[in-house]
């Protein structure tokens, strides 16, 4: 496949223009078309990444990836009239990141059999570490899918899945794991406020903190277990919050959350 190939984004939401950002920091923006109903944010895409604002339909005829970054409850209204579209585009791939739409659905909706790559990003892909899950249905070619992998290289972490229903489980974690991550942070920095410091700084330690624990658990040979237990000196402060925090069962809030995002994900495949 061509280095020349185009990219479409239809839809630049959040979820969506951190995508853009992941894309146009390794090939550039003159490539990467972009629609969405608010001019202004094409505007600001292009004057901030170069990209070109584009419409749906000049998408969905001409790029060689179409990149759905729309809502799924949006998806019956923006495919169908896209069908005369597709069906005139001679070689493409569609990319969706619908939460808890499988590529069937779009398949239909899109009215024709194309080769699909489903996807459910993070928004930290926008600096480069973020993460990427990733199915492919049958029709997409290793060249195209090589091709896919490589352009989005600098988005983070890169993880294919074999089966498309683990990619509504991973979402619970990576997906949706930002969120709970900034809650904590922010629980954190709440209490160290209480505690005599403002909150400024105490966010600053809090942030710093999940940063570097989280590169040492990437790096380190240890388990999660055997990092926790190296922080915790018998007698210590460390272990007194740590017994706090079993004691309001962190493993079962933490596991309820995860079940309530993966209930919402296939509430939202029967809709």
């Amino acid at each position: 496949m061509e280095q020349t190939r185009t990219y479409g984004f239809i839809g630049a939401g959040n979820m969506g223009s951190a995508l853009v950002s992941a894309l146009v920091g390794k090939r550039g923006g003159s490539n990467v078309l972009v629609s969405d109903p608010d001019a202004q944010k094409l505007e600001t895409l292009k004057a901030q990444k170069g990209i070109v604002p584009s419409d749906n339909e000049t998408i969905a005829k001409t790029a060689d990836f179409v990149v759905l970054a729309v809502k799924p409850q949006v998806l019956p209204a923006v495919l169908p009239p896209l069908k005369e579209a597709f069906a005139a585009n001679e070689d493409f791939t569609i990319i969706t990141m619908a939460a808890g739409t499988p590529m069937q659905t779009v398949l239909d909706l899109a009215g024709g059999e194309y080769p699909v790559i489903r996807i459910m990003p993070n928004t930290p892909v926008s600096v480069g570490a973020g993460v990427l899950l990733i199915v492919r249905n049958d029709k997409v070619t290793d060249e195209a899918f090589e091709a896919f992998l490589d352009d989005f290289s600098e988005a983070g972490v890169l993880v294919p899945l074999e089966k498309e229903e683990l990619i509504d489980v991973g979402m619970t974690i990576s997906g949706c794991g930002p969120a709970y991550v900034y809650m904590y942070i922010d629980a954190m920095a709440k209490a160290g406020e209480k505690l005599g410091l403002d909150y400024e700084t105490a966010a600053t330690l809090a942030k710093a903190t999940c940063r570097g624990s989280a590169l040492l658990s990437e790096l380190s040979d240890k388990s999660l277990e055997d990092l926790r237990i190296a922080v915790c000196s018998p007698g210590g402060t460390t272990i007194e919050g740590v017994e706090s925090l079993w004691a309001s069962d962190l493993d079962g809030v933490v596991e309820k959350a995860l079940q309530a995002a993966y209930d919402r994900s296939v509430e939202l495949a029967k809709q």
